[in-house]
């Protein structure tokens, strides 16, 4: 197994965490990075923070499918960023594109993927 290394959170991580606050919004995973901390217990610091209204949601990151997923938070009272929402007429739109680009390729490629319903195409050379 592989040796995990520890860091104390005291007054030295608390002043670089408040250093990074200060500038710009920031996540908990870069604070991780910056402080030296385990992004869990960084993403614990920003809850008590924001729980205590010392930072404030100012911003959303979005993961790779375009959601709102990791907030920014920063530095001062504010009023929280909320997430951003689909409707539901956006996201069956959205859906419905998507099934009929997969029709498309079926077509365009001639069933390709078939091979994972173990039908295999075979190929003979003269």
């Amino acid at each position: 197994m592989g040796e995990m290394m520890t860091y104390k959170v005291n007054q030295e991580t608390y002043a670089r965490l408040f250093k990074h606050l200060l500038y710009a919004p920031v996540t908990a995973y870069e604070l991780a990075e910056e402080t030296g901390i385990h992004v869990i217990t960084a993403q614990c610091l920003m809850r008590c923070l924001h729980k205590h209204k010392v930072v404030h949601i100012s911003g959303w990151e979005k993961d790779t499918m375009g959601r709102d997923s990791t907030p920014m938070y920063k530095l001062g009272r504010g009023k929280d960023k909320p997430r951003e929402r689909l409707s539901d007429a956006e996201r069956q739109r959205r859906y419905r594109a998507k099934k009929k680009g997969l029709e498309f390729q079926n077509v365009l490629f001639g069933g390709l993927n078939e091979t994972s319903k173990g039908i295999t195409a075979t190929c003979s050379a003269p």
